[in-house]
Parts: structure tokens; sequence; C-alpha cells
């Protein structure tokens, strides 16, 4: 079988330690952090990816996506060639973590919690993550003070919502950035906890071997859809228009 992985950078670490140790490992290609923030764009980049790496690998079969639906970012997806390949989450917490299950009980016993990785910590476009005193002069300096002031607080506001950090440390990654979290929780007003990483999710992904309950199989042609059924999340969707 020849496969290649498209991915957010947000999971490079983790994919390429994994990979590290495989004898045939597939290709890697990474997208980067921040596209979910904005659907529409997620969208145009998977896809014109797809159809690059298909162009570029011939050889190739599947092609699997290293992301969850993201916002209804994937609705659409389809490829030319390839079946795709897709974990059925929401986003990328459970394939940092093992599973959706052991998200679940995470959510559960916080729910307001804002996940590190190693990763995301990297690769993160969040400004509140740079230094505040150095954010507000530079808003002053390019807005003045009135609308500095009201930028600072619309930043704040994302947070009210949460209660905690937590880091996901995956044996021989999260350690090293324990000290970059506990400055980003710090600065974020957060209390900083820890929770040890999973690679079984991920690992299941690279391997080629797909639980049916945990990824979705989109046959060649098809969109991928979201699912109605909060257990399945994504299903294939009709074929492609034109």
């Amino acid at each position: 079988m020849k496969m290649a992985v498209i991915a957010c950078e947000v999971m490079r670490y983790e994919l390429e330690m994994l990979c590290a140790g495989m004898q045939e490992a597939p290709s890697l290609h990474f997208l980067r952090q921040g596209l979910h923030d904005t659907p529409k764009l997620l969208r145009k980049e998977v896809q014109a990816t797809i159809a690059r790496v298909e162009e570029e690998h011939p050889e190739l079969t599947r092609i699997v996506l290293g992301y969850g639906l993201c916002g209804k970012g994937l609705e659409g997806v389809t490829a030319g060639r390839c079946e795709l390949v897709i974990p059925r989450v929401h986003d990328c917490i459970p394939l940092l973590i093992g599973s959706v299950s052991a998200h679940r009980e995470a959510h559960g016993r916080e729910c307001g919690t804002y996940w590190f990785s190693p990763g995301w910590l990297t690769w993160s476009v969040i400004p509140y993550l740079d230094n505040r005193t150095v954010r507000l002069a530079h808003y002053v300096e390019k807005y003045g003070k009135d609308r500095a002031d009201l930028l600072m607080q619309m930043e704040d506001g994302v947070l009210t919502n949460y209660t905690r950090a937590c880091l996901i440390q995956w044996p021989g990654l999260g350690e090293a950035y324990r000290e970059q979290a506990a400055e980003a929780a710090r600065r974020s007003n957060l209390p900083l906890e820890t929770m040890e990483g999973a690679p079984g999710y991920l690992a299941e992904l690279l391997s080629g071997s797909w639980d049916e309950t945990r990824f979705v199989r989109i046959p060649t042609g098809h969109t991928v859809c979201q699912s109605m059924d909060a257990e399945e999340v994504i299903v294939p969707g009709e074929p492609a228009q034109g």
C-alpha cells in the first residue's frame, strides 16, 4: 500500500517521531498551524495539497488527513485519484492524547481547558503568547492609545471561558517544552497542569490498519461530509461535482 499523510504542523513532532521508528514510513506533508481559524482557507489549502501530492506521487493509492473536522474545514474536500482516510474527531486533541474517550473524560473533569502541545507552542499564532508590554506598545504605535486598549481587552476576552492550561507531554517530547508552557500559561493568567500524551491514535493513523469506529474512508471522487451522528463525526458525501 502506498500512502501519504497531509497534516497540521501542530502534530509534526509527534508524527515525525513515530515515522522515525517505522520501516516503511509514509511521506509527510504539513500545512501551517492556524488554518482551522478560517475553515474556508483550510479547505482550500488541504484541497490544493491533495491535488499536488496526487500529481507528484502517481504511485499513491491513499492519502491520510491528519486533521479532524476542524470547524467544518474539511467539508467538501475530495481526492481525484486516491482514497482519503480521516480520523473521526473534531480537532487534534484526541489524536495527541490517544482517543476520543480520553478527551471526553478530560473535558468532563475540566471543561475549560486550553491545551498546549510542543507543536502548538512552536507554531501558534495566538497573539497573547507574545510579551504583553511589547504588544501594547506595538498597538499604541500603530493604532493609538484608545484603539490599543480595545485590542488588548479583546485579546483578554478570548480566555474568559478557560480555567486552566494543560500541556500534553509525550515521552521524549513534552518535558522540553514545560518552561515555555509555563510562561504561556502565566501570560494567559491560567494555572498550568500536564497530561501524558498517548501515541495510539496517531500510530494507527500511520499504520494503514484503520478501525472503522476511529477512521472514515472516503472513496475516490467523493466528498468529506459532517455526520449528524455525534460518534461518526465524518462520513463520505456525494461524488464531487465537475
